[in-house]
């Protein structure tokens, strides 16, 4: 056994300890008693347990990124965006089920009134070239008076890159015949071309739109852009998938145009365009209602075979799922894709802010009062 005494500390130590009741005298020590050496080792601690103590922290610093830091909020949102399209295209047309339900689906268009068919194709008449081009110099057009000419471009080339890449991936992707029909609802059509332009004319008002402005944007922009989504249903021109590929085509563009923008040090922060909670959660309310009838026409579908039984009935059921569905997910995209943008000023460098005029003066520029060349705070 290992014998060790009490070093010479230690045992004033005890010895101040027990001292006489009444007096300084310190009692005596007992320098005699000798202990073991496992007596003196002070019991070692646990050990660390570095990963659950360094998850908050962790989880912190990655929303503290995504806070403050366009170019990771804009790459990560461009890259979900860009999965968001592959599985939509994977789940309904690389699949024996998704092309059998949107094909039923699609036959569901032709049991459409004609006056709501013809009020559809009156809202799609309107969807052609000279009608895009003006939207896109009108936009670039808004961007340069407010003297954001990097935004302008970035706009313009996003919404005319987003319409040709659409153009090219409807001939380049393939669509296999895994559900047998007639030649007309075999062809591809993803993704849809009318969508896609209808939601880059939706997506570029939002981007060009002053910081103040984008909750009267946000839900003009959504409403547009879902009801030529629908109408391409409605009319038979496009499925489901096709219509909201499109969209989310779009916001992948868009947001690998911001990630761009935000690395040359044209996106800032500022608190000015943020959305009310209640608009907010007023437009979202719109996806909810759809999700909430769709599920309830396919339980009711589910539940009452008999409801199958007149010809094609199955058929306009899941054409008016799909066709809600498509209308709720396109203002859920957009609603997100405000959400990403919001804690940005697009368009705008660190100088301009600096150049901004204190104390909520205007500055020189013209459109000083329109809230982008005012500081009443950091940035306008």
């Amino acid at each position: 056994m290992v014998v060790a005494r009490y070093p010479q500390q230690m045992r004033d130590a005890d010895a101040a300890d027990t001292a006489k009741p009444g007096t300084s005298e310190p009692a005596k020590a007992d320098t005699s008693a000798p202990v073991t050496a496992a007596e003196l080792v002070e019991p070692a601690e646990a050990p660390a347990r570095p990963w659950p103590a360094a998850r908050p922290r962790l989880v912190r610093r990655i929303v503290h990124r995504l806070a403050s830091s366009p170019a990771w909020r804009f790459g990560l949102a461009a890259l979900g965006s860009a999965v968001l399209v592959v599985t939509v295209y994977a789940a309904f047309v690389l699949t024996r089920a998704g092309q059998r339900l949107e094909n039923i689906g699609l036959v569901g268009a032709q049991l459409r009134g004609a006056a709501v068919r013809a009020e559809s194709l009156g809202y799609l008449a309107q969807m052609t070239v000279l009608t895009f081009a003006l939207a896109i110099l009108g936009l670039i057009a808004v961007a340069f008076v407010r003297r954001r000419p990097g935004l302008g471009v970035l706009v313009g080339a996003v919404m005319a890159g987003s319409v040709l890449l659409a153009e090219f991936l409807k001939g380049a992707l393939p669509r296999p015949e895994l559900v047998s029909g007639p030649v007309w609802i075999l062809r591809n059509d993803f993704p849809s071309g009318t969508a896609t332009v209808a939601a880059a004319i939706g997506i570029g008002a939002l981007l060009v739109a002053p910081d103040r402005l984008r909750w009267v944007v946000l839900p003009l922009g959504a409403a547009f852009a879902a009801v030529i989504g629908q109408s391409t249903q409605v009319t038979g021109w496009h499925r489901m998938s096709g219509a909201l590929g499109g969209v989310l085509l779009v916001m992948a563009v868009a947001l690998a145009g911001l990630l761009f923008l935000a690395r040359i040090g044209l996106v800032q922060p500022t608190p000015r365009g943020r959305i009310h909670p209640t608009l907010r959660a007023a437009i979202l309310g719109v996806p909810a209602a759809t999700l909430i009838i769709s599920a309830s026409a396919l339980a009711l579908l589910v539940a009452f075979p008999l409801l199958q039984v007149p010809t094609n009935a199955d058929a306009a059921f899941l054409h008016t799922v799909f066709e809600l569905l498509g209308f709720g997910f396109t203002v859920l995209a957009f609603v997100l894709f405000a959400s990403v943008i919001e804690p940005f000023s697009l368009g705008r460098s660190r100088a301009d802010v600096r150049g901004a005029a204190p104390n909520g003066t205007q500055s020189p520029g013209f459109l000083a009062g329109s809230g982008d060349s005012t500081s009443a705070g950091p940035i306008a």
